[in-house]
């Protein structure tokens, strides 16, 4: 097994600055925070602006990366 490490810059980031990193439309982003493809921050009001959880996205991709591995 191989080991690496990936270093996030920062553990939050908004779906703007998402949308730069990923090269996703701003829509296509929206789109799957609704159906749970993109992990956001939890909301303390519902009116706060969602930030992306790129924590929470690193996991799932290594998981993913895991399983093809394997």
């Amino acid at each position: 097994m191989m080991n690496f490490q990936i270093a996030i810059p920062v553990p939050f980031v908004t779906i703007q600055q998402y949308s730069q990193l990923t090269g996703m439309a701003i829509g296509t982003i929206k789109d799957k925070i609704g159906k749970g493809d993109i992990i956001i921050k939890t909301k303390k009001l519902p009116r706060e602006q969602p930030l992306v959880n790129m924590v929470a996205m690193q996991q799932i991709a290594m998981k993913e990366a895991e399983m093809k591995v394997a």
